[in-house]
């Protein structure tokens, strides 16, 4: 074979690998486009953690409302072991730049003997912590375990940190609907009027309590000037109200 050939030979593995990755990276992205929910954004990512860094078992864990790091979705993890290690965490809720740990051999960790027994009762020497933020503040993490001691190259690194923002991408914008979709419940259920418009007056938003007060239908409103409400001797009010808003003023 000659020394082209045997250079080819050495870099086609390499190749493969990156095409690999990137067909993992593009499956994670188009699955969490498309899910439906958080049960489907954590399998989609367990998938992708599972397949980009080569191990059978994955978990990830989110901040409880009581501050405790709890498991949500897992791979090939014993009842047993996720309840003697729910709640470790080495960051704290409110940490801004947690950086992830690697664990290269879990009995050269430094963590406490109860910790690394538990953790070899389960058949893991080596693990990685890798957080997962929203644009605000820590959410959570998700972890990926070994059989034997495991050398992290750089590439598994960056792998590791590109599927956490994805993740929390995801769960970010997943959560923002939820919300807002409980909000519009809310203001569609008041008994109340409850308009919303656009900084230039245009109504974007028109509740069954302001149909019911006003008499015109939502289909009616939206996409149409508030001015339609207001006397003709009142609406030098509503565009001054509407000019100190554009410029950040507070109206009362």
């Amino acid at each position: 074979m000659s020394n082209a050939a045997m250079g080819r030979a050495q870099r086609e593995p390499a190749e493969g690998d990156i095409v690999r990755e990137q067909a993992v990276l593009f499956r994670l992205t188009d699955r969490l486009y498309r899910a439906n929910g958080l049960g489907e954004i954590y399998d989609a990512a367990l998938n992708a953690i599972c397949d980009a860094l080569g191990s059978s078992r994955a978990s990830i864990l989110r901040f409880d409302s009581h501050g405790v790091m709890s498991f949500v979705a897992w791979r090939s993890l014993s009842e047993e072991y996720r309840e003697a290690v729910n709640g470790h965490t080495p960051w704290t809720r409110g940490e801004h730049n947690a950086e992830p740990i690697f664990v290269e051999d879990i009995r050269l960790s430094g963590e406490s003997r109860q910790l690394i027994d538990t953790v070899l009762g389960e058949g893991i020497e080596a693990l990685a912590f890798i957080p997962l933020a929203s644009s605000h503040e820590l959410i959570g993490k998700f972890m990926v375990y070994y059989p034997a001691p495991h050398r992290f190259a750089d590439r598994e690194r960056e792998l590791a940190l590109t599927i956490a923002r994805q993740l929390g991408f995801a769960i970010e914008r997943k959560r923002a609907e939820t919300t807002a979709a409980r909000l519009s419940a809310l203001v569609e259920s008041s008994d109340d009027a409850i308009i919303a418009t656009d900084t230039d007056g245009i109504v974007t938003d028109w509740n069954s309590g302001a149909e019911r007060l006003y008499s015109y239908g939502r289909k009616e409103m939206i996409g149409r000037p508030l001015m339609l409400l207001i006397p003709p001797d009142r609406q030098n009010e509503e565009r001054e109200i509407l000019a100190r808003i554009r410029n950040g003023e507070h109206v009362d």
